[in-house]
């Protein structure tokens, strides 16, 4: 792994970089590159951000992300480019070396592939955001620039699920503070994170919910998203994000999966989202599944259709639950 004086000397040095993040970015990956961004032309540097899918649209009011492009730009090679919130290789969009120059990784996540030239993985962090800001501090900035306060906001209130989950510490709400006193607004973040559903997702919820299957003495609790479910209710992709979670939130239940069929050209796809209730380690059964994430959220995506995929997901939570220390792979 890379020192971080190795990364900062690379930003000292450069003037030019891109900045991206995993693919089907969230809140902490996009928050993450854009307030990245945010602090790289503050020291003056060019600094564009690239992502291979188009932001979800309860992202649409960060800062800046009408600047975003979709392709790789043409023009002189960058000095090096950051890839924000990232844990395996496959999640990452091609980035090649003679337009992208060397890749550095910034990411929390305790299960990573620890792959790129350059690597800085705190997992002690609650987001991808707070290494941003510990960079920024390291690299001689005292206060959060106005254009990074809300995305690095939005990264940290989306990884601590509104400031709840255990990641949550003291130094978590100063940051929280500090960035609300640097123009974040809180009701603004947490209605386009958390609300302001369409009711095409609603109805599509209420239909994940009534399918809703709990196995292993109601430790487990399987939810399924198909494609025929979105097109009854007028639904698409982007509305299912989150819906892992209320899987978790009923009584008793250990591990929540959400197993969602995924479009694609070359075979059966499904995506696969985790939580746990805290015993379970779902980020060991991401990794099993070539994936990743935290001890308590992770996912994959897996080339088999869901029947395949529920057997091999139901089969892994079992063996976490019976036995939090045995390998899952």
């Amino acid at each position: 792994m890379s020192t971080r004086g190795e990364i900062l000397e690379l930003v000292r040095r450069g003037s030019r970089f891109l900045v991206s993040c995993h693919l089907r970015p969230d809140a902490d990956a996009l928050g993450s590159a854009l307030g990245w961004a945010a602090i790289l032309r503050v020291l003056g540097k060019e600094a564009v951000v690239y992502t291979a899918d188009v932001p979800p649209r309860m992202l649409e009011f960060l800062p800046d992300v009408e600047r975003i492009v979709h392709a790789l730009p043409s023009g002189p090679p960058f000095d090096a480019s950051f890839v924000m919130d990232a844990a395996a290789a496959p999640l990452v969009p091609p980035l090649p070396r003679e337009i992208c120059g060397p890749v550095v990784m910034i990411d929390h996540h305790a299960a990573h592939d620890d792959f790129g030239d350059f690597v800085l993985r705190e997992d002690d962090a609650c987001a991808t955001g707070v290494l941003v800001l510990r960079l920024m501090r390291e690299l001689g900035i005292e206060r959060v620039p106005a254009t990074a306060a809300k995305p690095l906001y939005a990264a940290i209130v989306a990884d601590t699920g509104g400031f709840r989950y255990p990641g949550t510490s003291a130094e978590t709400l100063r940051l929280g503070a500090e960035l609300l006193e640097a123009g974040a607004d809180p009701w603004e973040t947490a209605y386009n994170l958390f609300e302001g559903w369409e009711e095409e997702r609603m109805k599509l919820l209420g239909a994940v919910l009534e399918r809703m299957e709990l196995v292993d003495e109601g430790r487990v609790a399987i939810l399924v998203v198909t494609r025929r479910m979105l097109e009854q209710v007028g639904a698409d992709d982007e509305m299912v994000e989150g819906m892992v979670n209320y899987g978790r939130m009923l009584q008793g239940v250990e591990i929540a999966a959400l197993l969602w069929e995924m479009p694609s050209e070359n075979g059966p796809l499904t995506k696969i989202s985790l939580r746990s209730s805290g015993r379970a380690d779902v980020a060991g059964i991401a990794k099993a599944l070539r994936g990743g994430g935290h001890r308590a959220a992770a996912g994959a995506n897996l080339a088999e259709p869901l029947d395949a995929a529920r057997r091999r997901v139901l089969e892994l939570a079992k063996r976490a639950l019976g036995d939090g220390q045995r390998a899952l792979i």
